[in-house]
């Protein structure tokens, strides 16, 4: 049988589906028809590697880059997700740094 999860386990895996279901919401303008409790152990998972402000963000960063998001794509591909976004900072962070060192070489 199944282990209980303590209230603030309980609470954050279902405050990560409800941010799910409001960005679906948002991006469709319908209900996502997620079943909340079926899925509170893949986000309970998922909060327990990335810890629930980065499941927010990495969230937040699916719902912007996919076509078409889901619950289980997001749920199952957490991990590119994640390293999709560091190699996007990454990238971001070097593209400034060689406008900058181009705009000085520029200027001289």
């Amino acid at each position: 049988m199944a282990e209980r999860k303590d209230p603030s386990e309980r609470r954050d895996t279902f405050a990560l589906l409800s941010r799910y279901n409001k960005l679906y919401l948002q991006r469709y303008e319908k209900e996502s028809g997620l079943n909340m409790h079926a899925e509170q152990w893949a986000s309970g998972n998922l909060i327990k590697s990335y810890k629930l402000q980065l499941c927010y963000d990495l969230l937040d960063y699916y719902f912007t880059v996919s076509e078409y998001p889901n619950w289980n794509d997001f749920a199952y591909n957490a991990g590119k997700i994640f390293k999709a976004r560091l190699d996007k900072e990454k990238d971001d962070k070097e593209r400034a740094e060689r406008r900058r060192m181009a705009k000085e070489w520029l200027s001289e």
